[in-house]
């Protein structure tokens, strides 16, 4: 008798790390805001001497809707900050119309790591979790 596989639909990621550039804000043919942000995140490990490594992934983080918008005006290069969202992976054409794939974090939530606080406020130190409102394919500016 042959199993039968139920294999859960699961896509979720939390990651930690510095911003490598300011967060680059665009909108889409139809006024959807969207970001780019660079991320940097590192691992250590003892390697087999027993000294201690450093490894980094440099990832690509998009946002869109409040999320992007909140990122650009609260973020800059070098900012620490926890991201949950999905993996995906986009196709697209680069200019000399060549086949390029793209993979990157859709974040659903960003939170800086950093407390800055100004005359008793504190700023805000993330963005609510969001319905995923990604404009078409046709409507993405890069």
């Amino acid at each position: 008798m042959a199993k039968k596989l139920s294999l859960p639909r699961v896509n979720y990621v939390v990651i930690s790390g510095r911003l490598t550039r300011d967060v680059e804000l665009r909108y889409t043919p139809s006024g959807t805001p969207t970001a780019n942000i660079g991320l940097a995140s590192d691992r250590r490990y003892r390697d087999k001497d027993g000294n201690w490594q450093t490894e980094t992934s440099f990832l690509r983080v998009v946002a869109w809707t409040r999320q992007a918008e909140w990122a650009t005006e609260n973020l800059k290069k070098g900012s620490p900050v926890i991201i949950e969202g999905r993996i995906r992976a986009r196709n697209w054409q680069d200019k000399d119309d060549k086949p390029r794939t793209t993979v990157e974090i859709v974040a659903s939530r960003i939170q800086t790591l950093e407390r800055e606080f100004t005359e008793g406020e504190e700023k805000p130190s993330q963005t609510e979790p969001t319905k995923e409102e990604e404009p078409t394919k046709d409507e993405i500016p890069f």
